[in-house]
């Protein structure tokens, strides 16, 4: 029997403030309803057949950035060794966050790729490179 792979591909939307140094009218304060698509992939299954229980993905971005102003994170502030929150940083930042759970997990779900749609028409990707 082959063995199949599952891929799961899920978006949930958070609230977050940021400004950008040096991005025009961006480095004034202002907020996003940010969407955040992420895929994991893995060829095995937990205990509860999922390969993450993407409310747990979701709780552990919500609860660290959801309402909150980005540039407060040292993640995000280059005074601190980050980097100033432009939309490919904070995915970025918010791949770095899935992956660790992902790492937790006893069926190793890999981390593909996460998007993070700042406005209908701009978003940004990030994923590994292999």
């Amino acid at each position: 029997m082959s063995q199949g792979m599952y891929t799961l591909v899920k978006h949930f939307w958070i609230s977050c403030a940021h400004s950008v140094p040096g991005a025009g009218k961006c480095e004034r304060i202002h907020g996003h309803n940010y969407k955040v698509t992420f895929c994991v992939q893995g060829n095995s299954l937990d205990s509860s057949h999922m390969l993450i229980d993407f409310r747990e993905v979701k709780h552990a971005i919500e609860k660290q950035f959801d309402h909150h102003y980005l540039n407060d994170f040292p993640e995000f502030s280059p005074e601190l060794g980050g980097a100033a929150p432009s939309t490919e940083k904070v995915a970025e930042v918010f791949f770095e966050r899935i992956k660790q759970l992902c790492e937790k997990k006893e069926n190793c779900p890999i981390m593909k790729w996460v998007e993070v749609e700042e406005t209908n028409e701009a978003f940004a990707r990030y994923e590994e490179m292999n």
